[in-house]
């Protein structure tokens, strides 16, 4: 039996091995870690945006280093004479082996193959052979899976004297936020090819 009388309810307070997080700081904690996370998350989703705005730069810079390489070769190898190397509209075919008919005017898409005439950045490039199975005839088909997705490039021949052209080629690329982008490169061609080896 209990004695109630002589019964004490005794409270001892809590021994320093038994203090736990109250709910204010359990609280505090969660709401702290919460705002380090959304930095984080926001700090990863700017690095793989900025990741792919500099993989089409790259792209886009590789597009005009491979267009003035190729024009390079087309006068060093003779496919196309000096004057051949102009735009739509102003070439001479004059003597030339070859008669070609200009590079594009304005922005066009960048194909992934040359077009009939073996020269990228002309208005051949988007098309393939028709039924004939004769690329460069009227039966040719455009085919947009040609395109390189994303690309569009512009270029500008400019001669300066009649042995020297400047040339400018823009590309066109996809940007932060889905903008355009541009990148423009210059060169200048001269009269004197050069024998490759």
């Amino acid at each position: 039996m209990l004695n109630n009388k002589n019964q004490e309810l005794s409270v001892r307070a809590p021994s320093k091995s038994e203090d736990g997080f109250t709910l204010v700081e359990a609280v505090v904690a969660i709401f702290v870690v919460t705002i380090g996370l959304i930095g984080t998350a926001a700090a990863i989703t700017y690095a793989l945006e900025f990741g792919a705005i500099s993989r089409n730069v790259s792209s886009a810079k590789s597009v005009i280093i491979s267009t003035i390489e190729e024009m390079e070769t087309l006068r060093n190898a003779q496919r196309l004479s000096f004057r051949q190397i102009t735009r739509v509209g102003a070439v001479n075919n004059t003597g030339a082996a070859t008669p070609f008919s200009g590079f594009s005017t304005g922005f066009r898409p960048v194909s992934t193959e040359p077009g009939a005439d073996g020269v990228n950045g002309t208005a051949d490039d988007l098309f393939e052979r028709g039924a004939d199975g004769v690329l460069g005839t009227a039966d040719d088909v455009e085919n947009p899976a040609l395109i390189r997705a994303g690309y569009q490039r512009q270029i500008e021949i400019t001669n300066l004297s009649d042995a020297l052209k400047k040339i400018e080629i823009k590309v066109q690329y996809v940007g932060r936020a889905a903008k355009v982008g541009e990148i423009t490169g210059v060169f200048y061609l001269n009269d004197e090819a050069r024998v490759t080896r």
